[in-house]
C-alpha cells in the first residue's frame, strides 16, 4: 500500500485519510527501528504530519488521536531538542566563523545527560504507542466525501495561520512566533496532501509555505539555543534572528494576502473536476 502523503483522484476522501495515516505511523516505526538522531526527527516529521493530516478532515470525533500523536512527539522531544542545539550552533560557527567550543561542549554534556540511553527508551515507547494507535484508525468516523469533508479543516487553519501572522506583525515575540510555525506547517501539509487537486498551484503554494516554516523553524531553534544559555554568541543569534524573521514576514505576507472565505473559494474552485461532489 501506498504511503505517499497524497490524496489521490482513484479513491474517496475516507479511503485517503485513512491510508495516508497508515503511511505515517508505519513510516515512523520503521524509522525508530535503530533510535537514531534522524530516525526521531523523522518520526517526528511524521507526527506532525498526521496532526495536520486530521485538522484538515476537521472531525471533532477525532480530536482525541491528534492529542495521542501529540503526545508521541512529546515522548521525543527531549532526545531530539539537543541534537538541534548542535546543528545550530554548527550553522553558527560556519555562517559567522566565531569561537562556539564552549557552548558546544555544554551542549555535548547536555545531550549526555538528557539522552544517554534515554532516545532508545523513548524510541521504544513512541512504537508501542504508536501500534495501539494504528489499530485504531479502522474505526475512525471518516464519513464525509468531496471538497465538504476538508473545507472546514482548509478555512479554520488558514484563519488561524492569518490571525498569527498578524499577530507577529504586531508583537514578534518568540511565542508569537512558533504558534505562527504550527498553522505554516499545517498550511504547508494541508498543500501538499491536495497536490492532486490542481498540482502547479498546490505545489507552489506548499514550496512557498515549506520555506516560510524552515525560516521560522531556524528562528525558533535559535531561541531555544539562547534559553539554554549560549549569552556569549547572542549577539550573532539576535542578528541571523532579524534575518529570518525579515525573510519570515515578507513569505507571510504573500501566503495571507487572501482572506479565509476567499482562500477557500479558490480551492473548491480547483477542486471541482477533480473531487467526488459532496452530497450537499
Amino acid at each position: 500500500m501506498s504511503r505517499a502523503y497524497r490524496l489521490k483522484k482513484s479513491e474517496s476522501v475516507p479511503e485517503g485519510v485513512a491510508r495516508i495515516a497508515r503511511g505515517r505511523i508505519d513510516h515512523a516505526i520503521d524509522a525508530l527501528a535503530d533510535a537514531s538522531e534522524e530516525g526521531v526527527h523523522e518520526a517526528r516529521k511524521d507526527m506532525k504530519k498526521l496532526r495536520a493530516l486530521l485538522r484538515l478532515v476537521g472531525e471533532k470525533r477525532l480530536r482525541d488521536e491528534g492529542g495521542f500523536f501529540r503526545d508521541v512527539a512529546r515522548e521525543l522531544a527531549g532526545a531530539r531538542d539537543a541534537d538541534v542545539m548542535l546543528a545550530t550552533v554548527a550553522d553558527l560557527e560556519s555562517r559567522y566563523e566565531v569561537e562556539v567550543g564552549p557552548v558546544r561542549q555544554r551542549l555535548e554534556a547536555h545531550r549526555l545527560r538528557t539522552t544517554g540511553g534515554g532516545r532508545k527508551r523513548a524510541a521504544n515507547t513512541a512504537k508501542r504507542m504508536l501500534k495501539e494507535g494504528r489499530a485504531r484508525v479502522d474505526d475512525w468516523p471518516l464519513e464525509r466525501d468531496g471538497f465538504e469533508a476538508f473545507e472546514d479543516g482548509l478555512r479554520r487553519t488558514y484563519r488561524r495561520g492569518r490571525r498569527d501572522w498578524r499577530a507577529v506583525l504586531a508583537d514578534p515575540s518568540t511565542e508569537n512566533l512558533h504558534e505562527w510555525r504550527k498553522r505554516v506547517k499545517d498550511l504547508w501539509y494541508h498543500h501538499s496532501l491536495l497536490q492532486g487537486i490542481w498540482k502547479p498551484v498546490m505545489s507552489a503554494v506548499a514550496d512557498e509555505a515549506h520555506e516560510l516554516s524552515d525560516r521560522l523553524g531556524d528562528d525558533h531553534d535559535l531561541a531555544l539555543l539562547l534559553d539554554f544559555g549560549a549569552e556569549e554568541l547572542e549577539a550573532v543569534i539576535v542578528e541571523r534572528r532579524q534575518e529570518l524573521q525579515g525573510e519570515a514576514l515578507e513569505y507571510g505576507a504573500r501566503l495571507y494576502a487572501d482572506k479565509p472565505k476567499v482562500y477557500v473559494r479558490r480551492i473548491e474552485h480547483w477542486s471541482r473536476p477533480v473531487l467526488i461532489p459532496s452530497s450537499r
